[in-house]
């Protein structure tokens, strides 16, 4: 009864490990919009690829707004989640003043 107990606690733990995602803030300009993809050139010089889908938000002051309102050159904050900087997904894309 025990042994199973300690398997079954393992691979929970397992499963969580795998599951966990960072979460990361770049701040830039967009280079690159797609219907599922945003290209970023951060204040850092680096260039992120992020991945956008149904339950990515867009905000300007506080409104909400479509995807569409994305554009090239446009200053921007997106909160993304991933496993690392080149595997990323937004979450929430602010539209900077």
């Amino acid at each position: 009864m025990m042994r199973r107990l300690l398997i079954v606690l393992l691979l929970c733990a397992a499963t969580v490990g795998l599951s966990a995602h960072e979460k990361f803030r770049i701040v830039g300009t967009i280079l690159k919009v797609q219907a599922t993809e945003l290209a970023v050139k951060a204040v850092d010089g680096a260039t992120y690829e992020i991945d956008m889908d149904e339950t990515t938000q867009v905000m300007r002051e506080l409104k909400k707004v479509p995807q569409s309102e994305l554009r090239v050159g446009q200053r921007v904050t997106v909160d993304a989640l991933g496993h690392d900087m080149f595997d990323l997904t937004a979450v929430l894309v602010t539209l900077s003043k």
